[in-house]
């Protein structure tokens, strides 16, 4: 196997995102760049320098209708694999794409369904009205989402020896007794009381990091445009300068060198 440089894994997952988006337009799937990766193509052109995963979301009417074309023959190349948490692959309740010609070695993370470099896929759905209730949905699903990872995360990984002990005394025997994929499910459930498109404003609720301030119009979503992304033009919410702000704040400022994260694991090549 040939050990991949960080730049050599930002490759290998553009070349799926492209393959994504290919399939994408050809049958009508809105979609969007998000997070760190719509910050890379706003910021950089391209990846976030230290990098090394892409964020898509799209309206989960899109998502679900992705999830039953992959059911046909033939649909991905045949070195792309589509996981997600619908059809039981995946423990997390979104969707990853993987290369299966490559290989990774995660150091803090041990997750036996996730064995290649991959880009994530996140469905969005409806929000509250009331700003409150959008605080207190985001609250539970990032409690669960944090829940979700504890169970994966080897112990002795954390930023302070106190979260460590936490983490390793309480929370994760608690995440392993439920069961990763039962917290998932509550973690969809909790995201599906507002269906999309049923109600003014959608977000990415599942996964309940990026908090409330993300919050964007059904029509801001999907007013998309072309981005450049590392030389290639992608599709991307027109409300991008609102969506970044709202996760980011003052987003065009580099953060301090010890708070760039990255999944901090080894990729080879098969």
């Amino acid at each position: 196997m040939k050990k991949l440089t960080l730049r050599e894994i930002q490759q290998a997952e553009l070349s799926i995102l492209l393959e994504f988006d290919k399939i994408a337009r050809e049958n009508g799937l809105k979609y969007s760049l998000f997070a760190g990766t719509m910050l890379g193509a706003v910021r950089h052109k391209g990846f976030i320098p230290w990098d090394d995963d892409i964020d898509i979301t799209m309206p989960r009417p899109d998502y679900e209708k992705l999830i039953g074309l992959n059911k046909t023959p033939g649909f991905l190349p045949d070195y792309l694999k589509m996981a997600c948490f619908e059809d039981g692959s995946l423990d997390v309740p979104f969707m990853k794409i993987f290369d299966t010609r490559t290989k990774i070695r995660e150091k803090n993370f041990k997750e036996k369904t996730v064995e290649s470099l991959w880009i994530d896929i996140f469905p969005l759905d409806g929000l509250p009205e009331s700003y409150e209730e959008k605080k207190k949905l985001y609250k539970k699903s990032l409690m669960f989402s944090k829940l979700n990872v504890a169970a994966a995360v080897k112990t002795g990984y954390g930023t302070t020896r106190a979260k460590v002990v936490l983490k390793a005394v309480f929370v994760k025997p608690a995440a392993l007794l439920m069961g990763r994929h039962r917290i998932g499910a509550i973690q969809k459930k909790l995201a599906s009381r507002f269906p999309y498109g049923k109600t003014p404003e959608c977000g990415l609720t599942v996964w309940g990091y990026d908090g409330p301030d993300q919050a964007l119009t059904v029509s801001e979503y999907e007013d998309l445009i072309e981005m450049e992304f590392e030389g290639c033009s992608f599709l991307c919410t027109s409300a991008w300068d609102k969506n970044l702000k709202g996760i980011f704040g003052d987003y065009m400022k580099l953060p301090p060198e010890n708070e760039r994260i990255t999944h901090d694991m080894e990729a080879y090549l098969l």
